[in-house]
């Protein structure tokens, strides 16, 4: 009978080669989206709502302090970020000054989000009865043209 002895290199060696073939998908894995992909399990879609905001001068200020949304700090959501903390962004273009245009991602709760809509909708009906009854914005009468039948929309 031959005995064979292990060594701590051995050991060392052998991990090193099971880690290197382990597959990197964990945890189911799906991402959501192409280029912007985020891993989707870790998002929670029933209370927020996600939305990516470019850093264009004044927009995350506007969209983060002077609304709902906030920036989605990275938790396993996205591991190939460019921010230097830990928020979760990407590139997504080039700003007039030539540097990098990052987008952040940004989450709103949905019942915000969902009032916020609502509010939008109430709006654009408001504009479409106008527009059948042949008035414009401001609420003056269009004659320009308006068939005999009426305006009909959707």
């Amino acid at each position: 009978m031959q005995m064979t002895t292990t060594t701590r290199d051995d050991v060392r060696k052998d991990r090193a080669e099971e880690v290197t073939t382990r597959r990197k998908k964990r945890g189911g894995g799906e991402l959501t989206g192409h280029r912007l992909a985020v891993v989707s399990s870790q998002l929670d879609h029933n209370k927020f709502v996600y939305r990516w905001i470019n850093n264009k001068p004044g927009r995350i200020f506007a969209k983060t302090i002077e609304d709902d949304w906030e920036v989605v700090t990275s938790d396993g959501i996205k591991d190939d970020g460019v921010d230097l903390g830990n928020k979760v962004s990407q590139i997504v273009g080039t700003a007039p000054d030539g540097s990098a245009l990052l987008a952040y991602l940004c989450r709103k709760p949905k019942q915000y989000y969902d009032e916020d809509q609502a509010e939008k909708s109430v709006e654009l009906d408001k504009q479409l009865e106008q527009m059948r009854r042949g008035q414009s914005r401001s609420g003056s009468v269009q004659g320009d043209y308006i068939p005999h039948s009426g305006i009909k929309l959707g």
